[in-house]
């Protein structure tokens, strides 16, 4: 017994169970670069394919792994040290990045590893081992939306694993369970239950701020801009704006402008988990992020109008610098008093019937 206990330790020592992975990987590298030498004509070419080539044929087979951020020490009943050697296996850094797309630019994996989205065990070189409870495809991550303490936990770990000594968990919100970005589902849907259970907040955003869109539209800076004046616009006075693709998921500032995107807790909204909606739902931006040089509420803002109602003097630069919506303002903010009282009577009596 000690001796066959004996053999195949000694076996995984010197053939470890991932080093064939790493065979196959070379081995495919070495056949594709051959090809290439096939077909290579000018010199210079030639010569580095034949040095790519001399690499391959005498590669290093070796255990590869991350260091992870975050304090996972032994006095915190943790393992240690956080790794991922997922890579020892999964090499083909190249087959990675095309089938995680949607996610490799924000989260890098030499930086954020695997195993924060994927689950199993990062630092296991067994296959077992590692994939133990592992979630290998984005339906089996969508199964972990227990509750909203799911995502939370995970948008706690990207925070810990950042670079970036100030960025929170809350940062993360537009992220989903798999990574990627949550999909805005426009304000029609929260209506469809929030026009009755939350009116007077509704009734306000939808007069004022839902029309926000429409009001810049009418502005002759508006347009007289080139589209990249008007991007400027878009910026604050449209919903899920995305500045990569110059797109934004709805006009106005309505729900999700505040409240991110709806995929994540309008999931829990549609399940009847409305208590799990709200807890995602209220975690909003705070203020100094609103404020901040990139955020709506910033000083200066508009000075770009400035210019332009400068060098056009013919035109009222007051009419245009005075929100023409605030005629709705006024008049829901002046209405009676007794309106306001059964409308909170509703809301209270609406959310006492989801609690129970």
């Amino acid at each position: 017994m000690l001796i066959l206990s004996s053999y195949i330790w000694l076996k995984d020592v010197v053939e470890p169970g991932w080093k064939k992975y790493q065979e196959e990987y070379y081995e495919q590298k070495r056949k594709g670069v051959e090809k290439e030498l096939e077909n290579a004509k000018g010199a210079e070419e030639i010569e580095k394919l034949k040095v790519k080539l001399a690499k391959l044929q005498k590669p290093k087979y070796e255990i590869k792994q991350i260091l992870l951020l975050g304090e996972y020490s032994w006095a915190n009943q943790r393992n240690g040290q956080k790794v991922d050697r997922c890579m020892t296996c999964h090499i083909d850094e190249g087959k990675l990045k095309a089938s995680h797309n949607t996610v490799v630019k924000t989260f890098p994996f030499d930086i954020y590893g695997c195993s924060v989205c994927h689950g199993g065990s990062g630092r296991a070189l067994d296959v077992e081992q590692a994939h133990h409870n592992i979630f290998k495809h984005k339906r089996d991550m969508r199964k972990r939306l227990e509750n909203s303490d799911a995502i939370f936990a995970m948008w706690e770990e990207f925070a810990t694993l950042s670079p970036e000594e100030e960025i929170e968990w809350g940062d993360f919100k537009n992220r989903t369970i798999t990574g990627e970005k949550a999909i805005y589902m426009g304000s029609g849907r929260c209506l469809r239950c929030h026009t009755g259970l939350t009116a007077p907040h509704v009734e306000r955003w939808k007069r004022v701020k839902f029309e926000s869109f429409r009001v810049i539209q009418e502005a002759p800076d508006f347009i007289d801009g080139d589209e990249n004046y008007r991007k400027t616009c878009y910026e604050c006075h449209t919903t899920g704006y995305d500045k990569e693709t110059g797109t934004y998921a709805e006009e106005g500032i309505t729900c999700e402008a505040c409240h991110g995107p709806g995929e994540v807790f309008g999931y829990f909204m549609d399940l009847g988990r409305a208590l799990d909606g709200a807890k995602i739902a209220r975690i909003t931006p705070a203020y100094n992020v609103c404020g901040s040089n990139t955020g709506c509420h910033r000083s200066r803002r508009h000075e770009k109008r400035v210019k332009y109602f400068r060098e056009n003097k013919e035109l009222d630069p007051y009419e245009w610098f005075k929100p023409k919506y605030k005629r709705l303002v006024d008049e829901f903010l002046n209405e009676s008093v007794e309106m306001n009282i059964i409308n909170k009577l509703d809301v209270i009596k609406s959310h006492y019937k989801l609690k129970n």
